[in-house]
Protein backbone atom coordinates (compact mmCIF):
# COMPACT_ATOMS: atom_id res chain seq x y z
CA UNK A 1 0.00 0.00 0.00
CA UNK A 2 1.68 3.12 -0.96
CA UNK A 3 0.92 6.76 1.02
CA UNK A 4 2.73 10.27 0.69
CA UNK A 5 -0.85 12.05 0.18
CA UNK A 6 -1.39 9.76 -3.64
CA UNK A 7 -3.48 6.97 -4.32
CA UNK A 8 -3.32 4.07 -1.57
CA UNK A 9 -2.66 1.16 -4.02
CA UNK A 10 -2.87 -2.57 -2.43
CA UNK A 11 0.88 -4.55 -1.39
CA UNK A 12 1.64 -8.07 -2.78
CA UNK A 13 -0.49 -10.61 -0.84
CA UNK A 14 1.61 -13.51 0.67
CA UNK A 15 -0.31 -16.41 1.52
CA UNK A 16 0.91 -18.33 4.38
CA UNK A 17 -0.17 -21.67 6.27
CA UNK A 18 -0.33 -21.97 10.28
CA UNK A 19 -1.02 -26.03 11.05
CA UNK A 20 -4.27 -26.51 8.71
CA UNK A 21 -4.88 -22.39 8.61
CA UNK A 22 -4.29 -20.20 5.42
CA UNK A 23 -3.02 -16.82 6.38
CA UNK A 24 -3.58 -13.55 3.38
CA UNK A 25 -0.61 -11.13 4.65
CA UNK A 26 -0.27 -8.02 3.68
CA UNK A 27 1.99 -5.29 4.94
CA UNK A 28 0.74 -1.63 4.16
CA UNK A 29 3.28 1.34 4.09
CA UNK A 30 0.56 3.74 5.42
CA UNK A 31 -0.81 4.29 8.88
CA UNK A 32 -4.60 4.85 7.79
CA UNK A 33 -5.76 1.81 9.44
CA UNK A 34 -9.18 2.74 7.89
CA UNK A 35 -8.30 2.98 4.34
CA UNK A 36 -6.27 -0.17 5.04
CA UNK A 37 -10.03 -2.36 6.00
CA UNK A 38 -11.13 -0.64 2.21
CA UNK A 39 -8.76 -1.94 0.46
CA UNK A 40 -8.42 -5.04 2.09
CA UNK A 41 -12.37 -6.12 2.40
CA UNK A 42 -12.76 -7.55 -1.37
CA UNK A 43 -9.99 -10.11 -0.29
CA UNK A 44 -11.81 -10.69 2.85
CA UNK A 45 -14.75 -11.85 0.43
CA UNK A 46 -12.87 -13.34 -1.72
CA UNK A 47 -10.99 -15.41 0.91
CA UNK A 48 -14.63 -16.37 2.04
CA UNK A 49 -15.52 -17.36 -1.53
CA UNK A 50 -12.75 -19.80 -1.29
CA UNK A 51 -13.09 -21.29 1.40
CA UNK A 52 -17.02 -22.47 0.92
CA UNK A 53 -18.19 -19.36 2.66
CA UNK A 54 -16.01 -19.59 5.94
CA UNK A 55 -16.83 -16.62 8.08
CA UNK A 56 -12.87 -14.53 8.62
CA UNK A 57 -11.74 -11.66 9.84
CA UNK A 58 -8.76 -9.08 9.26
CA UNK A 59 -6.86 -8.56 12.15
CA UNK A 60 -3.67 -6.36 13.00
CA UNK A 61 -0.89 -7.13 14.40
CA UNK A 62 -0.09 -4.74 16.96
CA UNK A 63 2.11 -1.75 16.47
CA UNK A 64 2.76 -3.14 12.66
CA UNK A 65 1.13 -2.34 9.41
CA UNK A 66 0.64 -5.81 8.63
CA UNK A 67 -2.46 -7.28 8.37
CA UNK A 68 -4.02 -10.74 8.07
CA UNK A 69 -7.12 -12.09 6.48
CA UNK A 70 -7.87 -15.52 8.57
CA UNK A 71 -10.69 -17.47 9.72
CA UNK A 72 -12.92 -15.63 12.42
CA UNK A 73 -12.10 -19.05 14.18
CA UNK A 74 -8.33 -18.49 13.89
CA UNK A 75 -8.54 -15.48 14.54
CA UNK A 76 -10.12 -16.07 18.12
CA UNK A 77 -7.25 -17.64 19.35
CA UNK A 78 -4.48 -15.12 18.71
CA UNK A 79 -3.03 -13.21 21.19
CA UNK A 80 -5.03 -10.64 22.10
CA UNK A 81 -2.47 -8.31 23.54
CA UNK A 82 -0.31 -8.88 20.38
CA UNK A 83 -3.43 -8.94 17.59
CA UNK A 84 -6.48 -6.43 16.96
CA UNK A 85 -9.80 -7.80 14.90
CA UNK A 86 -10.81 -5.27 13.25
CA UNK A 87 -13.47 -6.68 10.86
CA UNK A 88 -15.31 -10.03 10.53
CA UNK A 89 -17.90 -10.50 7.72
CA UNK A 90 -20.62 -11.96 9.37
CA UNK A 91 -21.32 -12.54 12.71
CA UNK A 92 -20.50 -15.74 14.55
CA UNK A 93 -23.23 -17.93 15.40
CA UNK A 94 -23.28 -19.21 19.12
CA UNK A 95 -23.58 -22.60 20.09
CA UNK A 96 -24.34 -24.78 17.38
CA UNK A 97 -25.39 -27.79 17.58
CA UNK A 98 -24.07 -30.35 14.14
CA UNK A 99 -26.90 -30.67 11.79
CA UNK A 100 -28.15 -33.96 11.33
CA UNK A 101 -28.23 -35.14 7.24
CA UNK A 102 -31.40 -36.62 6.83
CA UNK A 103 -33.17 -37.59 3.41
CA UNK A 104 -36.10 -35.91 2.25
CA UNK A 105 -38.42 -37.78 0.05
CA UNK A 106 -41.67 -36.04 0.51
CA UNK A 107 -42.43 -34.89 -3.05
CA UNK A 108 -42.24 -30.98 -3.26
CA UNK A 109 -39.99 -30.77 -0.60
CA UNK A 110 -36.52 -29.65 -1.78
CA UNK A 111 -33.87 -30.73 0.79
CA UNK A 112 -30.85 -28.79 2.32
CA UNK A 113 -27.74 -28.86 -0.10
CA UNK A 114 -24.62 -30.02 1.88
CA UNK A 115 -21.39 -29.59 0.05
CA UNK A 116 -19.14 -32.81 0.00
CA UNK A 117 -15.45 -31.92 1.82
CA UNK A 118 -13.22 -31.13 -0.72
CA UNK A 119 -10.28 -33.37 -1.57
CA UNK A 120 -6.25 -32.31 -1.42
CA UNK A 121 -6.43 -31.45 -5.40
CA UNK A 122 -9.73 -28.76 -5.22
CA UNK A 123 -7.91 -27.26 -1.65
CA UNK A 124 -5.03 -26.89 -3.88
CA UNK A 125 -6.86 -25.46 -6.40
CA UNK A 126 -8.82 -22.75 -4.71
CA UNK A 127 -5.61 -21.77 -3.05
CA UNK A 128 -3.38 -21.61 -6.07
CA UNK A 129 -5.97 -19.77 -7.93
CA UNK A 130 -6.53 -17.25 -5.54
CA UNK A 131 -2.33 -16.94 -5.59
CA UNK A 132 -2.48 -16.45 -9.64
CA UNK A 133 -5.43 -13.60 -9.47
CA UNK A 134 -4.12 -11.82 -7.34
CA UNK A 135 -0.74 -11.76 -9.18
CA UNK A 136 -2.49 -11.13 -12.71
CA UNK A 137 -6.60 -10.45 -12.60
CA UNK A 138 -6.88 -9.99 -16.05
CA UNK A 139 -5.71 -13.78 -16.81
CA UNK A 140 -9.42 -16.17 -17.51
CA UNK A 141 -10.67 -18.31 -15.29
CA UNK A 142 -10.37 -21.00 -17.83
CA UNK A 143 -6.75 -20.43 -18.52
CA UNK A 144 -5.91 -20.37 -14.85
CA UNK A 145 -7.76 -23.89 -14.06
CA UNK A 146 -5.50 -25.50 -16.80
CA UNK A 147 -2.37 -23.87 -15.35
CA UNK A 148 -3.16 -25.30 -12.10
CA UNK A 149 -4.18 -28.51 -13.21
CA UNK A 150 -0.57 -28.72 -14.98
CA UNK A 151 1.18 -27.25 -11.64
CA UNK A 152 -0.42 -29.74 -9.44
CA UNK A 153 0.49 -33.12 -11.86
CA UNK A 154 4.43 -32.13 -11.20
CA UNK A 155 4.44 -30.30 -7.55
CA UNK A 156 6.83 -31.79 -4.83
CA UNK A 157 5.49 -34.73 -2.55
CA UNK A 158 6.01 -32.38 0.48
CA UNK A 159 3.14 -29.88 -0.93
CA UNK A 160 1.12 -32.49 -1.94
CA UNK A 161 1.58 -34.24 1.35
CA UNK A 162 0.13 -31.10 3.47
CA UNK A 163 -2.75 -30.56 1.19
CA UNK A 164 -3.78 -34.24 2.09
CA UNK A 165 -3.36 -33.41 5.54
CA UNK A 166 -5.50 -30.50 4.90
CA UNK A 167 -8.22 -32.57 2.78
CA UNK A 168 -8.06 -35.46 5.71
CA UNK A 169 -9.00 -32.18 8.49
CA UNK A 170 -11.63 -30.98 6.53
CA UNK A 171 -13.35 -34.24 6.04
CA UNK A 172 -12.80 -34.77 9.63
CA UNK A 173 -14.83 -31.32 11.05
CA UNK A 174 -17.23 -32.43 7.85
CA UNK A 175 -18.18 -36.18 9.68
CA UNK A 176 -18.64 -33.92 12.85
CA UNK A 177 -20.60 -31.40 11.89
CA UNK A 178 -22.96 -34.01 9.60
CA UNK A 179 -22.68 -36.93 11.38
CA UNK A 180 -25.36 -38.98 9.21
CA UNK A 181 -24.20 -37.27 5.83
CA UNK A 182 -24.72 -39.44 2.70
CA UNK A 183 -22.87 -38.69 -0.60
CA UNK A 184 -25.94 -39.09 -3.38
CA UNK A 185 -24.89 -38.02 -6.40
CA UNK A 186 -26.71 -36.42 -9.16
CA UNK A 187 -27.14 -37.88 -12.84
CA UNK A 188 -24.26 -36.53 -14.80
CA UNK A 189 -24.88 -35.78 -18.30
CA UNK A 190 -21.46 -35.99 -20.21
CA UNK A 191 -20.09 -33.96 -22.97
CA UNK A 192 -17.93 -34.33 -25.68
CA UNK A 193 -14.08 -32.58 -24.29
CA UNK A 194 -13.02 -30.21 -26.21
CA UNK A 195 -9.91 -30.57 -28.65
CA UNK A 196 -6.24 -30.04 -26.73
CA UNK A 197 -8.45 -29.05 -23.67
CA UNK A 198 -5.53 -31.03 -21.76
CA UNK A 199 -2.43 -30.18 -24.10
CA UNK A 200 0.49 -27.96 -22.55
CA UNK A 201 0.79 -26.30 -26.06
CA UNK A 202 -3.11 -25.14 -26.00
CA UNK A 203 -2.57 -23.43 -22.28
CA UNK A 204 0.58 -21.42 -23.92
CA UNK A 205 -0.94 -20.19 -27.05
CA UNK A 206 -4.39 -18.37 -24.84
CA UNK A 207 -2.09 -17.10 -22.39
CA UNK A 208 -0.37 -15.05 -25.45
CA UNK A 209 -3.61 -14.51 -27.00
CA UNK A 210 -4.30 -13.00 -23.97
CA UNK A 211 -1.29 -10.83 -23.91
CA UNK A 212 0.52 -13.07 -21.43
Amino acid sequence: MASHGGPVKPSPLAFLFSGNEMIIQCTATTQDQSTCIKILEPVMNMYRNINDGKCCAIVRRRGTTQYWIVSVTYAETLDKNVFDMLKRNVDPIINQDPIPYEPVNASGVTKIHIRRPRNQFIIYRQWMSAKLHARDPSIPAAIISQIVAQMWRTEKPQIRAHFRALAIEEDRLHKARYPGYRYQGGTRHTTPARQGEDDPMTIGQRLIAAGH
